[in-house]
C-alpha cells in the first residue's frame, strides 16, 4: 500500500538554506534508525535503480562517511562525503554533505535532521540544508533532489510496512 505522506520542499528565495519536511507512518525511534544505520540506508536511499554503498562509515559524534550511487552497470552516477557532528539516538542528527566531482570543492552543506513523535504512532522528519551560497542552495534545488529524496522516502515507506 502507497503512503499518502508527501514530501515538502521549502527554499525562500534569496535565503543560503532549505527545508524538506516528511512524515512517515512509524515511531520515532524507527524511522531514526532508518536514517542512521548504513545496512538500513542502502536499501532506501537512491532512486530507482541505482545502488548505494558506502566506502566508509561511522555513525557516531565526529565519525564520517562517504557512499556512491552507481547504475545497475556499476556506473559511478555520484559520490558524496561528509562528517558526522551529532548523534542524538531518536531526536537529530547532525551532518555535512559534499557532493565530490564538482569544478570547485568546498560546496559543504550543514544538515541538521530532527525526528519529531506524532499521535498514532507516526514521525515527523524535518531535514534543514544549509548551503555555502544562495546560489548553491539554488543549485541544488533545481538539481532534480526533489525527484530523487520523493522517490527514496516513498522507498522507506516501503520497507518500514515490511519492519513495523
Amino acid at each position: 500500500m502507497a503512503s499518502n505522506n508527501k514530501t515538502q520542499i521549502i527554499a525562500e528565495g534569496g535565503k543560503q538554506d532549505l527545508f524538506i519536511i516528511r512524515e512517515f507512518d512509524a515511531p520515532k525511534d524507527l524511522v531514526f534508525k532508518a536514517f542512521s544505520t548504513p545496512e538500513i540506508l542502502v536499501q532506501f536511499f537512491a532512486p530507482h535503480g541505482a545502488i548505494m554503498k558506502f566506502d566508509y562509515c561511522d555513525f557516531t559524534d565526529g565519525g564520517k562517511y562517504r557512499y556512491t550511487h552507481e547504475d545497475p552497470a556499476g556506473n559511478l552516477l555520484c559520490a558524496f562525503k561528509g562528517a558526522i557532528h551529532e548523534i542524538t539516538a531518536s531526536e537529530r542528527i547532525i551532518q555535512t554533505a559534499e557532493l565530490e566531482g564538482l569544478p570547485e570543492g568546498g560546496h559543504v552543506i550543514l544538515e541538521a535532521m530532527t525526528f519529531e513523535s506524532l499521535p498514532g504512532g507516526r514521525t515527523r522528519l524535518t531535514i534543514q540544508d544549509v548551503c555555502r551560497s544562495v546560489e548553491d542552495r539554488d543549485a541544488m534545488v533545481k538539481s532534480g533532489m526533489e525527484y530523487g529524496l520523493t522517490i527514496s522516502f516513498n522507498q522507506l515507506d516501503k520497507l518500514l510496512l515490511k519492519i513495523y
